[in-house]
């Protein structure tokens, strides 16, 4: 059965629209041949429910920004610490597809089976407990791919004293004092 069949035209062209710019390298820049492989792709996965078709989704892009990360880390220029950052970067997108590939086997299975899925989404947090989303190591500029992790939020007055610990680390470093004297030392030679 075809995706177009399955779910709303408003649902796939937003996914596809999504989609197609990572594929538009492949494509020769064509958009229309960029769109249609992101369908084919999407396709494999024989996603049926919404759930399915997310899964789907996020394991294409995860492992295409993965391959992206490694393929900009084999650039000869690049210091060190940036080919370890995109290497780690494609081990986190890689590790997340592997996730979502997971979940949506579970997904099928269940539905093949007859079954209830279990929840892919993670259970609310109790509503006495608050929650924060903090953003990952990985970030895209073009914001299709992202890591979250989750952690209790710290409250107000404890972002306070931990941001305050941080400055006074800071400020006890000598080249953070030395800085100091120096803007003093100018500020005394030049008056405002």
């Amino acid at each position: 059965m075809s995706l177009a069949a399955l779910f709303p035209a408003a649902v796939l062209e937003t996914i596809l629209l999504r989609l197609a710019p990572l594929f538009l390298a492949g494509a020769g820049d064509d958009l229309t041949a960029a769109r249609h492989a992101a369908a084919q792709t999407l396709g494999s996965y024989r996603p049926e429910t919404e759930d399915e078709l997310r899964l789907a989704v996020n394991i294409i892009a995860f492992g295409l920004h993965a391959l992206e990360a490694l393929g900009q880390a084999a650039a000869p220029d690049l210091p060190v610490t940036r080919v370890l950052r995109l290497r780690g970067n494609a081990v986190s997108l890689s590790r997340e597809s592997a996730k979502a590939q997971r979940s949506l086997d579970q997904l099928q299975k269940a539905r093949r089976q007859n079954r209830p899925a279990e929840p892919v989404e993670p259970r609310p947090a109790p509503a006495d407990q608050k929650v924060a989303i903090i953003p990952g190591p990985i970030r895209h500029t073009d914001g299709i791919a992202a890591v979250t992790a989750i952690r209790p939020a710290r409250t107000e007055t404890e972002e306070d004293r931990q941001r305050d610990i941080r400055i006074a680390g800071y400020m006890q470093r000598p080249v953070f004092q030395a800085a100091a004297q120096a803007k003093a030392a100018l500020q005394g030679a030049f008056p405002a």
